[in-house]
């Protein structure tokens, strides 16, 4: 083996490490270990090309969108359902939450891309450039095609027999994968292509904050989750009308204060946006704000009108129990909204997200 084939393995590998990484922090509630989901990527990552080459030994492909759809895409993507099925026993316990089948799937399409990656590397005249290209499109495609498959296995082991959102599934991620295939092997439409890149990505992404909604991981919002900080924070409680000065909270990435003398919590604007990651992953602070109403400068969150956002100082002051409710209240709606939406709301239901509707009431 030649030193660049050396560089071009080890080049490859670590970028599949830095993406690694980047999924793992989308696990917000219960992050997987870490190792877990290395092993995974390299054996789920063998495991996936070995049956997809065998396959490939007995099914002939032609590269036009048919082929590119009902045989690469249905090979690639079944293999790599049938690696996290092989593999199961090693993630058994570490499987425990719906956003785990999402995770683990990426892992090996993670491991799939990068060994992919190298062997495309390794017949190319300028290695080094194809794989900073394929290192942008191939992996990011080959992760965005397989999460509904993740999501459908999860759910028919954890939850409901799911032997329709199984097969669904694996109809879109070959969907998918036959879409970003037959994009570029027809020379006609390939200037479309980063278009339909786009799509399936930001489609995976939906899907990953619509499952993060699902998540019974997530810890209730009460008082005892935050830690006293020894910095000081000053703000303005619009329920006192006063200026604060006190020591800051904090709950993981989410700062705040509290007013000593009526005991609300203030949240500033960049905070709130990161306790609705947290709380409502598919809304966001300004959809909340939406057609609120307001009295003078303040917005009014609730009837009792005890949860208030400033305009001014853009900050939210709210006693923590009365948020806490709210933020509940938002987050099923958010589910109940994604899955009313036409096309994608019926779609994501099939692959199992109205058991988890049934399952999970909070």
């Amino acid at each position: 083996m030649e030193l660049t084939d050396i560089f071009i393995i080890v080049s490859a590998m670590a970028i599949g490490i830095v993406f690694l990484w980047a999924i793992r922090s989308y696990d917000f509630y219960e992050k997987e270990p870490f190792i877990k989901l290395l092993l995974m990527m390299f054996l789920g990552g063998i495991l996936s090309v070995l049956l997809s080459t065998a396959a490939y030994y007995f099914v002939p492909v032609k590269y036009n969108i048919f082929d590119a759809i009902f045989k690469i895409g249905l090979i690639e993507e079944i293999s790599k359902l049938l690696a996290l099925m092989i593999l199961y026993l090693i993630i058994k316990k570490n499987f425990n939450e719906i956003v785990d089948g999402i995770v683990y799937i990426s892992a090996i399409s993670l491991g799939f891309a990068v060994i992919e990656n190298i062997f495309y590397c390794f017949q190319s005249d300028e290695p080094f450039l194809l794989l900073l290209h394929r290192s942008v499109f191939s992996v990011m495609g080959h992760i965005s095609f397989s999460g509904y498959m993740g999501l459908a296995f999860y759910i028919h082991k954890k939850v409901h027999r799911n032997y329709t959102g199984l097969l669904l599934s694996i109809g879109l991620a070959a969907l998918a994968h036959g879409f970003y295939d037959g994009f570029l092997f027809h020379y006609e439409v390939s200037d479309f292509f980063q278009f339909v890149f786009l799509a399936l990505v930001i489609l995976q992404l939906f899907l990953l904050r619509t499952v993060l909604g699902f998540s019974e991981r997530r810890a209730f919002l009460n008082e005892s989750l935050f830690q006293i900080r020894t910095n000081t924070l000053f703000g303005h409680c619009c329920h006192c009308k006063n200026d604060v000065k006190a020591k800051e909270l904090s709950f993981g990435k989410i700062h705040c204060m509290q007013c000593p003398q009526c005991g609300y919590y203030i949240f500033d604007e960049e905070n709130l946006a990161r306790l609705l990651v947290y709380y409502c992953p598919a809304n966001n602070y300004k959809r909340l704000l939406k057609n609120l109403p307001r009295y003078h400068n303040i917005l009014l969150l609730d009837e009792a009108q005890k949860i208030r956002f400033n305009l001014n100082d853009k900050c939210l002051n709210a006693p923590i129990d009365e948020l806490a409710q709210l933020l509940q209240a938002c987050n099923r709606a958010d589910r109940q909204r994604i899955l009313e939406i036409p096309l994608i709301g019926p779609l994501f239901a099939f692959l199992g997200l109205r058991f988890m509707q049934d399952a999970n009431k909070v």
